[in-house]
């Protein structure tokens, strides 16, 4: 729904137009780009209209606090509260004055702090730490970055299924040893993908397995509607069905109430044997000792696991030694490109929320995604 006061702005040129405060607020050191293309990107957002004021004020929080925050019911765990940063002065002065915010991170109860807050672009595809904020409300929306990385995802995702299915690993430590051994791996051509999510993360996937010749199956709730690329479609409630078809299986699904714990013991049972599992979405939505269980008996052929329940993750975690499973820390994306495309996707979102239109990425306050 657009907030129809949005239509009742002053034009630029008007007398009592007043500044639109525009707060960027995401950490720092997640912008790994020269500064001067920082410096372009806030100046291209400026230009936009002349209304708005830019204010660089960062609010971050411990990563292992971030990823509490992602989980269902993370808003009512006073712990958590209690561990949250304090607010500087500059925060809170931010706060007060802010119409829109680009971030990752957000107090708890933040409509209460902001009472001019009007929308929340957030700088990843993932929400659970700002929905345990109160996002989003009946005031304030909240949209993400979905699809900003869907490309350089996949691309990791299939690297890692490539290095396993041509067993890279096994000819490296050929090449350590200074051994001469002819050793095949397979092919993907002809096999079958399974996407647990066809989102921006999926669709790319997809994408790209019909370029190897796979067949791609895939889950989602509206099934009657065609995805692109995907052969057949699955409701979530027939997961097994598809896995049981399927010779590698990717997650790229958002983190609500109904996907923590999805791949249990009884899934990774339903996966052919041999078969790949890769998850880019969110760590909760696998069981660690249930996949650890399947990978040491032989089950699953291999995993790659670039989001974990507990990050970082600790040095004495038993994923660390896990037969045949690939681990990287939250790393899939292509940091230089990142905020690029976050800032891409920011400015066409204010302008069409300048304009008074709807909203790209925009969560919906009851799926929670």
């Amino acid at each position: 729904m657009i907030d129809a006061s949005e239509s009742r702005r002053p034009a630029p040129d008007a007398p009592e137009a007043a500044p639109i405060v525009v707060g960027i607020m995401y950490p720092a050191g997640w912008d790994i780009r020269p500064a001067h293309e920082l410096a372009a990107d806030l100046d291209a957002v400026r230009a936009l209209d002349p209304r708005l004021e830019i204010v660089d004020c960062r609010y971050v929080e411990p990563e292992g606090l971030r990823t509490a925050r992602g989980r269902p019911g993370a808003a009512d765990r006073p712990e958590l509260r209690d561990l949250a940063p304090v607010l500087t002065a500059e925060q809170r002065d931010l706060l007060a004055r802010a119409e829109i915010v680009l971030v990752a991170d957000l107090p708890f109860d933040v409509a209460d702090l902001a009472p001019r807050l009007r929308w929340v672009q957030s700088c990843a595809a993932g929400n659970g730490q700002l929905l345990s904020a109160g996002l989003p409300s009946e005031r304030i929306r909240l949209t993400t970055a979905a699809g900003v990385n869907g490309a350089p995802i996949a691309e990791f995702v299939f690297a890692r299924l490539l290095a396993f299915v041509k067993r890279h690993r096994d000819l490296d430590a050929l090449q350590r040893a200074r051994r001469w051994q002819p050793t095949f791996g397979g092919s993907i051509q002809g096999g079958t993908l399974g996407l647990i999510g066809v989102g921006g993360i999926g669709s790319q996937l997809a994408r790209r397995a019909k370029a190897f010749g796979m067949t791609v199956h895939a889950t989602r709730r509206r099934v009657q509607v065609p995805a692109e690329h995907v052969d057949r479609l699955f409701h979530p409630d027939d997961l097994h069905e598809m896995l049981a078809g399927c010779d590698a299986v990717v997650s790229a699904a958002p983190e609500t109430a109904d996907t923590v714990g999805t791949m249990d013991a009884a899934a990774f049972a339903a996966m052919r044997e041999g078969a790949f599992y890769c998850n880019v979405g969110r760590g909760s939505f696998v069981v660690e000792p249930d996949l650890i269980a399947a990978l040491r008996a032989g089950r699953l052929g291999g995993a790659a696991l670039d989001v974990v329940a507990t990050e970082p993750l600790p040095a004495d975690d038993p994923l660390w030694d896990a037969p045949n499973l690939y681990l990287s820390a939250h790393c899939s994306s292509a940091a230089l490109e990142h905020f690029t495309e976050v800032f891409r996707l920011f400015r066409d979102n204010l302008a069409r929320y300048l304009a008074g239109e709807e909203l790209r990425n925009r969560v919906d306050a009851q799926a929670g995604c």
